[in-house]
């Protein structure tokens, strides 16, 4: 059998991430030593094999002089995971070795063996996705600038297009996953009502078209071509005609709502309407209903008006300082199958932001949350029937976005899927439902630009499995970056070429922003724990971990060239700039007259998806302090 050389694998009900080191049974974090860790890893690549004591202790322990009983140390540790020799997928030869004997399928080089090991099957495509790294500082050689700039990192985002088909039993894990189609660049996607048909939108050269896909016979037929624009919402009418297209584009002020025919054709604006996200249709039809953002007045909206936009009027309202409605790339608002609830994800400000799901009479405006758990994020949810919703819920640590389900009658939250992958646009259609599923691959690059010439060039010098973000150079050159390769969100260093990278941290919690100090190369980060975001400080190798900021929503840091002031951003959706000490936690408000600049310091507020947790704003300093 051949030997197997990919990053992630699943056997049984465990998943073994190599890149990260982590392994995962039935979606839960599994502690393994480190040389048991190696162990696993060699006889999983060589699953079905024979691999004698001598092989594995040349592989473990190379180039070094150890007992015998270390190897029997770290496969005792191994047995006590999996079970014996009888249960177990690791069986003893006597006198010659071990052969890992369950099944194994390569996740990231194989999908299709994937869904065979459980018995169903999934749609895998492949998505280059450019994510804007925080600030980044170019070095200069000669004639050329070496740019970590726009596609670093470049996410590979392996997504899955895949529903779920309900079996005769009442419980949500009767579901079974089936294969919906392998083409594409999807970025979003929603089932028709009665389940036949899947409309999805793919990424293209010239911007994102929309198609339509016959689940049962897999025909597919192009409804739109590519337009410039994100389609960041789709929704179909309940009578099954109508494609809700929500469409961005970063030349327009707002977002615009589109309605086609289902099969195509002439494309309609529903005017009035600005939300960000997918709207959900009344049971009837003739309502739908959606979020917006009134900046003007500190708050998100949940809304309703007739399906052509008319008869607009307010449910319910989130003042900034206290919670938030999802408005953007998300189906956050699902109307109930009986019309008299509408259920939407909603964020509480109180020690920090955790989502919960809650459910708004239309009429009366009435709210109570559907139960009392919460989540780092929702942004997608739907009815799977009238007692039970189906949703995304998103964890910081480990960053996952699951699918769940949660009893209305009952508050009971049952957990669907339990793996490493993310999944997104949940919709249900007939007892199927449909979610985009996604896994990344993080690639660093450098592009060197001749200031002499229109040459470029890129190279790559950096991979893993999973997210790296906020890519920095320090001053000696170096490359600093937050990485969850380990299985925890740290601060990282890498040589400019790309090797000897390691973990400077541990428990930094690093999520929305980094910034190196010039002058004695300290690292400036927003941290985010029990969702609180603060600002912290480490010195340039790692040590000395002080938290500067108490929070709740400190984000985007930015040193001062002099080391003495940070300039951060206090929310990701705000505009507000403050000023803090480097050493204290004193801190003041920063305003700007009329729009103009004060003390030469600049803003830098371009919208950009850091995560799929977060869409936020940058800050950057420009002064001379």
């Amino acid at each position: 059998m051949e030997t197997l050389r990919g990053t992630r694998f699943r056997f049984d009900n465990f998943d073994l991430d190599c890149a990260r080191r982590l392994l995962m049974r039935d979606g839960e974090p599994v502690e393994l030593k480190p040389k048991a860790f190696d162990l696993l890893q060699y006889l999983v690549e060589n699953h079905g094999k024979l691999v004698t004591k001598n092989e594995l202790m040349e592989r473990i322990w190379p180039g070094q002089f150890v007992e015998d009983n270390n190897l029997t140390v770290q496969m005792s540790s191994l047995r006590k995971v999996f079970g014996d020799d009888k249960n177990g997928p690791i069986r003893t030869v006597p006198g010659k070795g071990y052969t890992f004997v369950s099944e194994v399928f390569d996740v990231a080089n194989d999908t299709e063996l994937i869904i065979e090991q459980r018995s169903v099957s999934r749609m895998i495509i492949e998505e280059h996705e450019p994510v804007l790294s925080s600030r980044t500082t170019t070095a200069t050689r000669s004639h050329f600038f070496t740019i970590l700039a726009v596609s670093i990192p470049l996410l590979l985002a392996v997504s899955g297009f895949v529903y779920w088909q309900r079996g005769s039993g009442p419980e949500i894990r009767d579901y079974q996953l089936s294969k919906l189609t392998s083409s594409g660049d999807i970025t979003s996607a929603t089932i028709t009502p009665d389940g036949n048909y899947a409309v999805f939108a793919r990424k293209e050269s010239t911007g994102e078209s929309l198609w339509l896909r016959q689940i049962a016979s897999g025909s597919q037929q192009q409804v739109l071509t590519a337009k410039p624009v994100r389609f960041v919402g789709l929704a179909i009418s309940p009578d099954g005609n109508s494609i809700y297209a929500t469409t961005f584009s970063p030349k327009l002020a707002d977002p615009q709502i589109w309605r086609l025919p289902l099969l195509g054709g002439v494309v309609e604006e529903i005017k009035g309407i600005t939300t960000g996200g997918a709207v959900s249709f009344s049971p009837d039809g003739k309502q739908i209903a959606y979020t917006e953002s009134r900046s003007s007045m500190k708050e998100t909206q949940l809304l309703i008006s007739d399906a052509d936009g008319s008869n607009k009027r307010v449910v319910a309202r989130a003042a900034d300082d206290q919670r938030s409605f999802p408005n953007f790339d998300a189906n956050s608002v699902a109307w109930s199958p009986d019309g008299r609830s509408i259920a939407c994800s909603v964020g509480e400000k109180k020690e920090g932001i955790k989502h919960g799901i809650l459910l708004v009479d239309p009429q009366s405006g009435a709210e109570r949350f559907v139960s009392e758990s919460r989540w780092d994020y929702i942004d997608n949810l739907t009815w799977i029937d009238g007692d039970t919703i189906a949703f995304s819920g998103y964890t910081v640590e480990p960053m996952l976005g699951q699918i769940l389900s949660v009893s209305i009658s009952t508050g009971e939250v049952r957990q669907i899927t339990k793996d490493l992958s993310n999944y997104y646009w949940l919709a249900q259609g007939s007892g199927k439902l449909l979610a985009v599923q996604r896994d990344q691959i993080s690639h660093v690059s450098l592009t060197a630009l001749d200031d002499t010439s229109d040459r470029a060039t890129q190279r790559e010098i950096h991979k893993h499995s999973g997210s790296i973000e906020n890519v920095v150079f320090a001053g000696d050159g170096s490359i600093i970056y937050s990485s969850d390769a380990g299985g925890k969100r740290e601060i990282w260093r890498m040589s400019a070429d790309g090797t000897a990278a390691r973990a400077l941290t541990a428990g930094s919690d690093v999520t929305h922003g980094v910034s190196i100090s010039a002058v004695d190369g300290s690292i400036f980060f927003s941290a985010t724990r029990n969702g609180k975001h603060t600002l912290n400080v480490v010195s340039r190798e790692g040590s000395d971990m002080r938290q500067l900021t108490d929070g709740p929503d400190d984000v985007y840091p930015s040193i001062s060239p002099d080391g003495r002031s940070v300039f951060f951003q206090k929310a990701c959706l705000t505009r507000w700039l403050r000023r803090g000490s480097s050493t204290s936690t004193q801190e003041s408000r920063l305003s700007f007259q009329n729009g103009s600049r004060q003390n030469q310091l600049s803003r830098l507020m371009g919208r950009r998806s850091l995560t799929t947790l977060w869409m936020g704003r940058s800050t950057a300093y420009g002064g001379s302090g």
